[in-house]
């Protein structure tokens, strides 16, 4: 079964999204021969061998994803600046 999650930001920086959610997304060890992750554009696509363990798979990642999102949503309420650590580690 084959699935693909692919992002379309409105409100961010469209790089600076890809980047934060690529950098924060860690793959399970349990899924690495079922998981990839693109970073340009945002990709996640998962391979499983059945429709089960995909579905099980895709929510997590959609839910780590929306994690994201709602956290970034919650920074840009407060006022502060939402940088990648890629860009930050180069200031």
């Amino acid at each position: 079964m084959k699935i693909e999650i692919s992002i379309y930001p409105d409100n961010f920086n469209k790089n600076e999204l890809q980047d934060i959610i690529y950098n924060s997304i860690i793959i399970e060890k349990i899924d690495t021969k079922y998981v990839k992750i693109k970073k340009s554009p945002l990709q996640i696509e998962i391979d499983a061998p059945s429709i089960t363990r995909a579905r099980a798979i895709m929510n997590s990642y959609i839910l780590w994803i929306y994690t994201i999102l709602k956290s970034l949503e919650e920074v840009e309420k407060s006022g502060r600046e939402i940088t990648s650590r890629s860009s930050s580690s180069t200031s």
